[in-house]
């Protein structure tokens, strides 16, 4: 099932929520929404599953006009961040509770009620807990549940909110993977709601990036991350070191550092700001080239086979971060209060125009 969101537009009062989304998803797609709070990704999925009415524009589905139709007769499976179980019904009786409200001449027999929830139970790996109340259940247990209720009616569209935003770190990651696996089993059209940019960029085919209801930037994971189209964009992808300083030559101009940058020619003489991930910073003991700038270590810290240095520069007052492998940082013999070289192995140069995106 293909979607296109054509010119959409919504406002609550004078606060305008969307202002012109337009996408288009091809069938079987897996994209995510990902944005601050407040960005409009949640409304937005809402108007694609009927529960809210845009102001202007429209949602079809395969080509078929659905921006008017109820909600019931969209076919979108939903699933909310928090699960929205009944608390008073089994985990069986959860999942069959879609097939079992279906007007008459659409519902299963009882026997197949039975056994297709037995395999979505099976699919989610939760066959031995079919008996259970959600009371019972792990938050990620309950969240395995709420997906095979949404699958249970067969849904055209798979719309999930913040799925995985209530559980921890290690249950979150268990499940995005999960997500995949399901998604690539079913091939069904999925949309998913997320501010967590490793989610969005460990689970979607494409993201869309949003910020004050608009949209930001579409692309896959790689393109999004690697060539951001604005400094929100890089900004809020990851974290990222400044260098601010003055292009002269081809070149930014930044205290005592001369870092190539290309950009184009009407910008020369220009105010400007690189942009530098962590894993982007390279650390030498000994400066060699223009590019490089004296710095101190004020801080190391070790997290698995990734080190975290903070450095803080000689020249300018300011503090950096880098990333680097740890078989890396053993060969530099890397120490607190050590002096170094730091100079940036790749950059995105922003001009103040592109703070206006």
């Amino acid at each position: 099932m293909s979607i296109q969101i054509n010119d959409v537009s919504k406002s609550f009062g004078s606060f305008k929520v969307l202002e012109d989304i337009s996408i288009d998803i091809p069938t079987g797609e897996l994209v995510a929404l990902l944005g601050p709070s407040g960005s409009g990704k949640t409304s937005l999925l809402r108007i694609i599953s009927g529960l809210e009415e845009a102001d202007q524009g429209a949602i079809l589905f395969n080509g078929e006009d659905m921006t008017h139709i109820q909600t019931t007769e969209r076919k979108v499976g939903f699933v909310f961040q928090h699960y929205a179980l009944f608390k008073h019904m089994t985990v069986f009786e959860n999942v069959a509770y879609g097939l079992r409200v279906r007007p008459r001449k659409e519902r299963l027999s009882k026997v197949k009620i039975k056994e297709k929830v037995e395999e979505l139970l099976g699919l989610v790996k939760l066959e031995s807990l079919a008996g259970r109340y959600p009371s019972q259940l792990s938050g990620g247990q309950r969240q395995r549940v709420a997906l095979a209720r949404a699958l249970a009616v067969e849904p055209k569209v798979l719309l999930l909110d913040e799925p995985f935003g209530a559980l921890d770190a290690k249950v979150r990651k268990d499940l995005r993977r999960w997500l995949r696996r399901l998604h690539d089993e079913f091939h069904i059209t999925s949309i998913f709601v997320t501010h967590d940019q490793e989610e969005a960029l460990d689970v979607a085919d494409r993201i869309v990036v949003m910020n004050d209801g608009k949209i930001q930037q579409i692309g896959t994971p790689e393109e999004v991350y690697d060539h951001p189209n604005s400094p929100f964009v890089y900004d809020f992808l990851g974290n990222v070191n400044l260098f601010h300083g003055r292009l002269e030559n081809g070149k930014l101009v930044n205290g005592h550092a001369e870092i190539e940058a290309s950009t184009a020619k009407e910008s020369e003489g220009r105010e400007a700001i690189a942009y530098v991930r962590p894993h982007d910073v390279v650390i030498e003991r000994e400066r060699v080239s223009k590019e490089a700038v004296p710095a101190e270590i004020v801080h190391i810290h070790v997290v698995g086979r990734t080190v975290h240095v903070e450095l803080k520069r000689k020249d300018v007052d300011e503090f950096l971060e880098a990333e680097l492998p740890k078989e890396q940082y053993r060969k530099l013999a890397l120490e607190h209060g050590q002096s170094v070289f730091i100079r940036p192995g790749q950059l995105k140069v922003f001009i103040p125009e592109d703070f206006s995106i």
